[in-house]
């Protein structure tokens, strides 16, 4: 009997000790990375709000991090194809993923999509909270969202609203506003809100919901209109613009984020580790105050905290688009 159990906890301790060494080496791990270059993948076009953010952080981390950080922009299907390899890269903490709100909206939008735009990935922080607004055109004999409600129910069918993109989350808040506002718009999709602003200013297309560092330069200088602000408080630069809520439709709210995301299966060290560095980057003086200078407000989570924001999100997302019967496509 003592030679069985013997037998026994010598199996146990050979069972053991693999498992045992694995764990002890993760932390070892996370002090070695990163071993080579990371990248950072933005599903989108270059000049927006998500490759702005990213090249942000990639030069902050350059200066913390004893490897080449860089950016690669894979655009296309709506975000899909960039977030799709991430998915289904290493999980090793070298290659990571900066999206936008709108990447709550995969599932809803695309069910047959590779990947779950929550279970795909594991968050690293939420990097800044940017005001989404409404801009219409110059051409417009409207200065008010008022004016602009009216004149566009003066004219059903005939007005064009434009977006980033089938899908992308304002084209969302654009058919979203429209039903609340009982407006009957053509919606016209462009590769990225950048594509839109040519068409605005010319009058081939009428109203936007856009991110504010996406269209400030053009407000400033007279080229767009500023009628209404998305989010749920007036913006300091824009004191006297009202909020989409505050003018009638209190229920409306549209607003922009973005979050660093790692593939599934990242060991938690590592997790840590790039959480304290984002972190670190996004709260710096200068990083702030960048993001302060086109509207946005640094965030700087921590992993769990984003992951209850994300599962949130992608609640409520899908449930609009459900209620909007809105499709790739329209």
């Amino acid at each position: 009997m003592r030679l069985s159990t013997t037998s026994a906890a010598a199996r146990f301790f050979l069972l053991a000790v693999p498992l045992l060494l694995g764990a002890l080496t993760l932390p070892a791990r996370a002090q070695e990375y990163p071993t080579h270059a990371i990248r950072i993948i933005v599903p989108y076009a270059p000049g927006g709000q998500g490759d702005i953010t990213a090249r942000l952080v990639a030069e902050g981390l350059r200066t913390r991090l004893p490897q080449t950080v860089v950016v690669e922009n894979r655009p296309g299907a709506n975000g899909t194809i960039g977030t799709a390899q991430v998915a289904q890269a290493a999980p090793d903490g070298h290659t990571l993923l900066l999206v936008v709100a709108s990447h709550v909206l995969t599932k809803a939008l695309m069910p047959n999509v590779t990947f779950d735009p929550v279970k795909s990935f594991v968050p690293i922080t939420m990097t800044a909270r940017t005001p989404v607004v409404m801009v219409v055109s110059p051409t417009l004999p409207v200065k008010t969202l008022a004016e602009f409600v009216a004149y566009a129910r003066s004219k059903p069918g005939e007005l064009v609203y434009a977006s980033a993109g089938s899908g992308s989350n304002v084209h969302v808040f654009a058919q979203w506003f429209n039903q609340l506002a009982k407006l009957n718009m053509i919606h016209v999709p462009y590769k990225g809100s950048a594509a839109a602003h040519s068409d605005l200013i010319a009058g081939r297309a009428h109203m936007v919901f856009d991110t504010l560092p996406s269209v400030q330069g053009h407000v400033a200088q007279g080229n767009l209109k500023l009628v209404a602000v998305g989010g749920t408080t007036r913006l300091p630069q824009y004191p006297d613009v009202p909020t989409i809520a505050e003018s009638g439709y209190p229920e409306f709210e549209a607003a922009s984020w973005g979050v660093v995301l790692a593939p599934a299966g990242t060991p938690k060290p590592i997790v840590d580790k790039l959480n304290r560095e984002i972190v670190a980057v996004l709260r710096s003086p200068e990083v702030k105050e960048r993001f302060a200078s086109f509207g946005s407000e640094v965030v700087a989570n921590s992993p769990a905290e984003m992951l209850t924001i994300l599962q949130a999100e992608e609640r409520r997302a899908s449930a609009l688009v459900r209620e909007l019967g809105i499709e790739i496509g329209q």
